[in-house]
């Protein structure tokens, strides 16, 4: 994909893989990418769209691991797994390119260069669900939305434009709807955000 880092992940994967090799996929919104337990063939890196990632739990909720926008690869875990460990679902019509899993072993096992590429790319990704993990350690559902709007916001003054519902954001952080809701009013009558459709702003010192 054009304009990439070189040190983005979804980069390094498919520089390891000839172009020919490399499928585009598409699929409808709610369309499963794979499921659960399928055998896994291939990693993904996501043209347009957005795919979820989420693990059913033994109770039968789902745990959501990743929301792959554009320009990130998703699955990389089949690369030493025999099976895929959650469910990919588009979240909206999205595009995919499938990289087969067999390829990337290949030119890893055989090219130092690119698999010193894919471990920095790896370790980077480590440190963003690390700091994922963080968000739902965080008891208040208050300070756990505020930290995700955090994260995710840029620009001065800082603010989140937000391109999903809150309904897939709160299974992202782990909470219910309703909490989410609550969490954003209360923020918004201590004047820590600013909400207008489509995005909110921070009225608060983002601090790194």
């Amino acid at each position: 994909m054009p304009g990439l880092p070189a040190d983005n992940l979804a980069a390094c994967l498919l520089r390891a893989v000839p172009e020919s090799r490399v499928a585009r996929l598409r699929f409808g919104r709610g369309v499963t990418v794979f499921r659960q337990d399928d055998k896994a063939l291939a990693i993904y890196v996501v043209q347009s769209g957005r795919v979820r990632l989420a693990r059913v739990m033994a109770d039968g909720t789902a745990l959501v691991l990743q929301v792959a926008e554009p320009g990130q690869s998703f699955a990389e875990a089949a690369l030493s797994s025999a099976r895929y460990h959650c469910d990919a679902t588009a979240e909206v019509d999205t595009a995919v390119l499938r990289l087969p899993k067999q390829d990337l072993l290949a030119a890893l096992a055989t090219d130092p260069a690119r698999s010193l590429a894919l471990t920095l790319a790896l370790a980077s990704q480590v440190r963003d669900l690390r700091a994922r993990l963080e968000l739902r350690n965080i008891r208040s559902a208050k300070e756990r939305v505020l930290a995700w709007l955090r994260l995710r916001a840029s620009g001065e003054p800082a603010s989140v434009t937000l391109g999903r519902s809150w309904t897939l954001i709160a299974g992202e952080l782990g909470l219910s709807r309703e909490a989410v809701y609550r969490a954003l009013a209360a923020l918004e009558r201590e004047g820590r955000i600013a909400r207008s459709s489509g995005s909110i702003r921070l009225l608060v010192p983002i601090t790194k």
